[in-house]
């Protein structure tokens, strides 16, 4: 009865058991390009043969902004920029009293300008 407890607890804290699953929500690109783990180029792939369910992001990696997923049964790799990915992976925080405010000169701009909804600015 301990070991099972110990084994349960263990389990519980781990990272794994917390790590927020990513999911491909919708695929962006028409046509999708299909990458190997380097970001090369291997194939397109027509945006009316993505699944439309959502599809589980199996790995991500930072440094060339891919992310694996699983297709027709074969491990690919995808550019995210192609993709919608829910959640986001990579959140910019913008420290807001860090952002240059309106100048006078501005007032002409007819276009929006804003910090965002975090900002209250």
């Amino acid at each position: 009865m301990n070991k099972h407890l110990i084994v349960l607890l263990a389990a519980l804290f781990t990272q794994g058991a917390w790590a927020e699953t990513h999911n491909v929500m919708a695929f962006l690109a028409d046509p999708v390009a299909v990458l190997d783990e380097q970001g090369k180029q291997q194939r397109e792939l027509p945006k009316k043969d993505t699944p439309s369910q959502p599809v589980p992001v199996l790995q991500y990696n930072k440094g060339l902004d891919l992310v694996q997923v699983e297709l027709a049964g074969q491990k690919v790799w995808l550019d995210t920029m192609d993709l919608r990915i829910v959640p986001p992976l990579n959140i910019v925080e913008l420290p807001c009293q860090g952002l240059t405010k309106s100048q006078t000169k501005d007032s002409r701009n007819a276009s929006t300008i804003g910090f965002g909804a975090g900002c209250n600015q």
